[in-house]
C-alpha cells in the first residue's frame, strides 16, 4: 500500500492548528463562538496556503456535537465523517470541472434539502473557473439561501469572480506562510515523521516551497526520499557574482551547470528571476522576503553590491526572455542572451545599462568619500551660537576651526596670495571694458558658492590702475546688499588679482553711495539727464504703423510645400 503524502498526513484539524492565517482563524472562531457565521464565505489566497482545509474545519465546528471555544472536537460521529469524506452535511464540489448551468442547477435543486445535522456546508473549490451562465445561477442561490445552508468558495484568482458574487460573501485572504513559521513546522514535522535530514535539506525544501505549505512538503518529502542529496540545486551567488562583476563567462557556466542537472531553461529563467526579486525586497521592504530572518542581511549586503538598479533591469529583461522562450526553438540560446546583455553593459546604450553603470560610479564615488578624513565644522559666532555665513572651514584645519572674533573677521582682510600674471592680462595698464569682460567671462563663475550668488548682481562702475596695484569699484543695488557683499571683498580681491596679475583691492558702493572699501575713494556719481518734457512733442509727426499683414490658413499649408499652387475648387 502506498504511503500516505506528508502533506496529507499533517493537514491540520482544528483552527490552532493553521500555520500563518492567524486573521483568518481568529474571524472564523469568533463568529462560530458567538453564533455569527455567515451564509457565504469567499477563501483566497495562493496555493497550498490551507483554504480548502480550512473550509473542512468550519464543516466539522458547525455540525460538531460538543464544539469547545469555537474548536471541533474532532471525536464524536459528524466530525470523523467529515475528515474521512463521507459526510451528508457537506459536499465538495470542483467548479473547475462543474462549471456549466447544468452542474449549478443540480446544486440548487439540492440546496433546500435537509441534513442530519445543523447545517449543510457546500464547498466549491476554484469557483473563478464558473462559467458566466453558471455564475449567474450561483449568484441567484447566494441571494436568499435556506437559513441551513453555508457556502463556503474558494479561488486562488479571486478578481475573475463577479463583484456581486463577492460582495455576498464574507472574503478572507490567505497568504503565503512566513519563512521562519514555515521552517519550524517543516522541523517538527520531520521530526515527528523520522524524517534524518540535515539542514541544508531543509533550506532547499523551504527554497522550493515559496512559502505554501503543500509545496514545501512535497519538496521535503521528495528530497527525503532522494537521500537528502541537493547537488542539483542552483547556486544563486553565481549569478549574483556573474551580475556584479560583470563575467559573462561564470554566469554562462551557472546555465550549462544548471540544465546539465536536469533544469529547464524556463524554469531556471524563473528560479533567477524570483531570487532577484528577494534581493530587491530584502533592501526596499524586508517583511516581504519568504527567506529565514537570519538571511535577509545577507541577501540585502548581496543586493546592495549588485545595486537596485541594475537589479531592476536584470529583472526586466528576464522577464523579456521568458516572454521569448514561448515561442522560441531552443529556449536555452534566449537565456543565455538576456545574460550575455545583462553583464556586458559596458557597451548598451539602453537607458536601464546607463543607469546601472552610473549607480556603480556613485558607489565608487561614495566608497572614496567615506575613507577621506571628515571636513571640520563651520565656525560658529559666539556671540549668538549660529554658523558664520561665508563657508565652512577648511579641511585639516589645525586650529580645528576656532572662530576669530566677529569684529576681527569683518575688517581684517584675507592674506592676499601672491598674484601670478594672467595669459589674458596685459603688463601695462587695463582699461574698465577689459577688467568688465574678464570680471564677467571668468572671475565672477569661479568664486564660491555665496560669494558668487552675492556679486552676481554688482556691477563694475570704475577702474583705478597704477603700474602694480589696480582699485575696481564694485555697485550693488543697495546699501544692505553691499552689506552682506562686504564679509567676501577678500576672497573677490583675490580672485581678481589672480585674473589680472596683479594686486587689486575692491570699493563697493551702493548706489549713489561713497565705496565702502578701505582704499576707494568716493567718485562723482554720472549725470542724469534732464527729463523729457511732453511739449517737446510734436503730435502732427505721429504715424500709425503699418497694419501687420494677415495671411489665411491655406497660405501657410502652402509654405510648409515650396513649388505648390492653390486649386480653386469647381464647387
Amino acid at each position: 500500500m502506498a504511503t500516505q503524502s506528508l502533506y496529507r498526513r499533517y493537514r491540520p484539524r482544528r483552527f490552532d492548528e493553521l500555520k500563518g492565517q492567524e486573521h483568518v482563524v481568529r474571524a472564523l472562531r469568533e463568529a462560530v463562538r458567538a453564533g455569527r457565521e455567515g451564509q457565504a464565505y469567499l477563501f483566497s489566497g495562493p496555493r497550498g496556503t490551507g483554504k480548502t482545509t480550512t473550509a473542512r474545519i468550519l464543516a466539522k465546528v458547525l455540525n460538531c456535537t460538543d464544539p469547545v471555544d469555537g474548536e471541533p472536537c474532532c471525536a464524536c460521529d459528524s466530525c470523523l465523517a467529515v475528515e474521512q469524506g463521507n459526510s451528508y452535511d457537506v459536499f465538495e464540489l470542483d467548479a473547475a470541472s462543474n462549471n456549466t448551468v447544468d452542474d449549478m442547477r443540480n446544486l440548487i435543486d439540492k440546496v433546500s434539502l435537509g441534513t442530519p445535522g445543523r447545517h449543510k456546508v457546500y464547498i466549491l473549490d476554484e469557483v473563478h473557473m464558473l462559467g458566466p451562465g453558471a455564475s449567474a445561477a450561483l449568484l441567484k442561490v447566494l441571494e436568499e439561501p435556506p437559513p441551513h445552508v453555508v457556502f463556503v468558495l474558494a479561488t486562488t484568482d479571486p478578481q475573475k469572480l463577479k463583484d456581486t458574487i463577492r460582495s455576498r460573501t464574507q472574503h478572507l485572504q490567505f497568504h503565503l506562510l512566513p519563512s521562519d513559521t514555515m521552517a519550524e513546522h517543516l522541523r517538527w514535522v520531520a521530526s515527528d515523521a523520522g524524517l534524518d535530514v540535515a539542514d541544508e535539506v531543509l533550506e532547499a525544501a523551504l527554497s522550493r516551497g515559496g512559502g505554501s505549505a503543500r509545496d514545501t512538503l512535497s519538496a521535503l518529502e521528495l528530497l527525503a526520499a532522494t537521500g537528502g542529496t541537493v547537488d542539483d540545486l542552483v547556486d544563486m551567488g553565481e549569478f549574483e557574482r556573474a551580475f556584479t562583476d560583470g563575467d559573462t563567462g561564470l554566469a554562462l557556466s551557472a546555465v550549462a551547470h544548471a540544465i546539465g542537472n536536469g533544469h529547464d531553461p524556463r524554469t531556471l529563467c524563473e528560479d533567477v528571476l524570483r531570487h532577484l526579486r528577494d534581493l530587491f525586497l530584502s533592501v526596499m521592504s524586508p517583511e516581504l522576503v519568504q527567506v529565514r530572518h537570519d538571511r535577509i542581511d545577507t541577501l540585502a549586503e548581496s543586493a546592495r553590491a549588485m545595486g537596485t538598479a541594475s537589479i531592476v533591469r536584470a529583472m526586466e529583461r528576464l522577464g523579456t526572455a521568458l516572454v521569448e522562450m514561448r515561442f522560441a526553438p531552443d529556449p536555452r540560446i534566449m537565456l543565455e542572451v538576456a545574460l550575455v546583455q545583462l553583464t556586458r553593459d559596458d557597451s548598451s546604450d539602453d537607458p536601464s545599462a546607463l543607469l546601472g553603470r552610473l549607480e556603480r560610479l556613485e558607489r565608487q564615488v561614495a566608497n572614496a568619500a567615506a575613507a577621506a578624513p571628515a571636513p571640520t565644522p563651520a565656525p560658529r559666532d559666539p556671540t549668538t551660537g549660529r554658523a558664520q555665513v561665508g563657508g565652512h572651514a577648511r579641511r585639516g584645519d589645525p586650529t580645528g576651526g576656532t572662530q576669530r572674533p566677529a569684529a576681527a573677521a569683518a575688517v581684517e582682510p584675507a592674506p592676499a596670495a601672491t598674484p601670478t600674471p594672467a595669459p589674458d592680462a596685459a603688463a601695462g595698464p587695463l582699461d574698465t571694458a577689459t577688467v568688465i569682460s574678464i570680471w564677467e567671462d571668468k572671475v565672477r563663475s569661479s568664486l564660491p558658492g555665496l560669494a558668487r550668488a552675492l556679486f552676481t548682481p554688482t556691477t563694475i562702475d570704475g577702474v583705478a590702475a597704477s603700474e602694480d596695484a589696480m582699485t575696481v569699484t564694485v555697485r550693488a543695488p543697495s546699501e544692505v546688499h553691499a552689506g552682506k557683499c562686504e564679509p567676501h571683498r577678500a576672497a573677490v580681491e583675490s580672485a581678481l588679482s589672480a585674473a589680472l596679475g596683479r594686486s587689486v583691492t575692491i570699493a563697493i558702493t551702493a548706489g549713489g553711495s561713497a565705496p565702502t572699501g578701505s582704499s576707494g575713494a568716493a567718485r562723482p556719481s554720472a549725470p542724469t539727464p534732464p527729463p523729457m518734457d511732453d511739449d517737446d512733442i510734436d503730435l502732427t509727426e505721429l504715424v500709425d504703423a503699418p497694419p501687420e499683414e494677415q495671411r489665411s490658413p491655406e497660405q501657410d499649408v502652402a509654405d510648409l510645400f515650396p513649388g505648390s499652387r492653390m486649386m480653386e475648387s469647381e464647387d
